[in-house]
């Protein structure tokens, strides 16, 4: 194509969008697919990622419990809670060698049950966490209407007395 025709064409093109929005939008969707030099669409978003959770505790290997709780911090405008959808939830067993998850991931938790039994059962996951090698630090994630006074205050005294674990209990 020669230099004239190019520029004949830009120009054509520029009235063309002084007069009519919507024709120059249609234009430039013929032009953009049919040119080889088109400009590429933009790059897909990459979304950002995920703060890794390791947690213990949980009654079963599902993560909506933590998620429901997470986003009850953050509905409270907790900064340290994002979102719910920001934390890569990674539910563990206190039984199993703990030694390389401790190495790798640096934020545990622990999901505090609330039932008749819990003190026991939470009291055990502890034990077993210090006797796998788990970390000596960890968030207490529970139910939001669990009272700090009884069963989240005993744990946390008995899980720095007895087993050197500070569990992490965070005011509403």
């Amino acid at each position: 194509m020669s230099g004239g025709d190019q520029a004949a064409g830009l120009r054509q093109w520029a009235r063309r969008r002084e007069t009519s929005p919507v024709e120059e939008r249609a234009d430039e969707s013929v032009a953009s697919s049919a040119s080889i030099d088109a400009v590429p669409v933009s790059a897909p978003v990459v979304p950002a990622p995920r703060t890794p959770l390791v947690v213990v505790g949980l009654p079963s290997h599902s993560v909506a419990p933590v998620r429901t709780r997470l986003g009850e911090w953050a509905a409270l405008e907790r900064r340290w809670a994002a979102t719910p959808e920001s934390w890569e939830i990674l539910p563990v067993r206190a039984d199993t060698d703990l030694d390389a998850w401790r190495q790798r991931y640096a934020r545990w938790a622990l999901w505090v049950q609330s039932d008749a039994d819990a003190f026991a059962a939470m009291y055990r996951t502890l034990r077993q966490l210090k006797e796998h090698g788990g970390p000596r630090r960890l968030l207490a994630l529970h139910e939001p209407r669990l009272p700090r006074q009884g069963l989240l205050d005993n744990l946390q005294r008995a899980a720095a007395s007895y087993l050197d674990i500070d569990l992490l209990l965070l005011a509403r």
